[in-house]
């Protein structure tokens, strides 16, 4: 489920033309009414399989516009690699690692992270996702895709990963799911293991557009579209971070009320209404006492 479905990619999309051109009938470029639909779906699984049945739709579903166009081969890697670059930094990514990426779609971050490892999983909760990433990253021998239909990491035993990673993925679940996977990455993380969540901060001005833009739909429509994004506040972020066991490496986050302050150079502008949290599983788990 890594996706980039959101407010900002519609208004992108809506200034491209979605009509089809007479001679471009058999393309796979998708209308703003064909992507923002709620026939795709309202369980996780579903949503996200029938807008990733087109390369295009899955596309679109993780990267949505890179730089202003419809995505290519060349353009989707490199609008994954900033971002890759920032996470390995985050998460001080090792070639003794074992890293886990929740949601790795169609592996946009994969193919830049995995080489840097010892072992790269690659999660997914839509099949489609899976087929489309298996492709891409065919000729990277260390990282292997799974497809799973639950939101949780039941496929991994505990402790399996030293590095667990979320990008563009929280910011579509239902607060109780959310919850649920950070729980379930605190459970896979060895101790002393790293983690790094991503979320839409609602208190940004670009952050409760998302979230008027998602009300606005619902009532348009008359029900909520799956993969809308839904926002948290830098408090809510840190309670749940906190809550799933962790303790937030306060240098590595940014969860600044509003504006993020970041000592790198954004990829977009849409970094600074993130809200970034890098974890780490304690080396004692406070609950076993001793």
């Amino acid at each position: 489920m890594s996706h980039g479905l959101c407010y900002n990619n519609f208004i992108m999309f809506g200034k491209k033309k979605s009509r089809r051109r007479e001679d471009d009938k058999n393309s796979e470029n998708l209308s703003p009414e064909e992507i923002y639909k709620l026939e795709l779906g309202q369980g996780y699984e579903e949503y996200w399989d029938n807008l990733a049945r087109s390369k295009d739709g899955a596309y679109f579903g993780v990267a949505g516009l890179p730089f202003g166009e419809r995505a290519t081969e060349d353009s989707l890697d490199a609008h994954g690699e900033p971002a890759s670059r920032i996470i390995m930094d985050k998460l001080q990514i090792r070639p003794e690692h074992e890293v886990l990426e929740v949601g790795v779609g169609v592996g946009r971050l994969a193919r830049h992270i995995a080489p840097h490892c010892m072992k790269f999983t690659g999660v997914d909760i839509s099949s489609q996702m899976i087929a489309h990433g298996r492709e891409r990253l065919k000729d990277i021998p260390n990282c292997t895709l799974l497809h799973h239909n639950r939101c949780d990491l039941s496929l991994f035993a505990n402790e399996s990963f030293d590095r667990v990673y979320f990008q563009v993925v929280l910011i579509h679940l239902d607060r109780e799911d959310m919850f649920h996977y950070l729980r379930e990455s605190y459970r896979v993380l060895r101790p002393g293991g790293k983690v790094y969540l991503h979320f839409y901060n609602l208190l940004h001005p670009k952050g409760f557009a998302e979230f008027r833009f998602a009300t606005d739909f619902a009532l348009e429509k008359g029900g909520k579209l799956r993969g809308r994004v839904q926002c948290c506040t830098a408090p809510e972020v840190r309670k749940y971070v906190e809550e799933a066991g962790f303790r937030i490496c306060e240098d590595m986050s940014h969860l600044e009320t509003v504006d993020q302050k970041y000592e790198f150079d954004v990829p977009d502008e849409d970094w600074y209404f993130y809200l970034i949290a890098v974890a780490e599983k304690p080396v004692k788990d406070p609950d076993q006492g001793g």
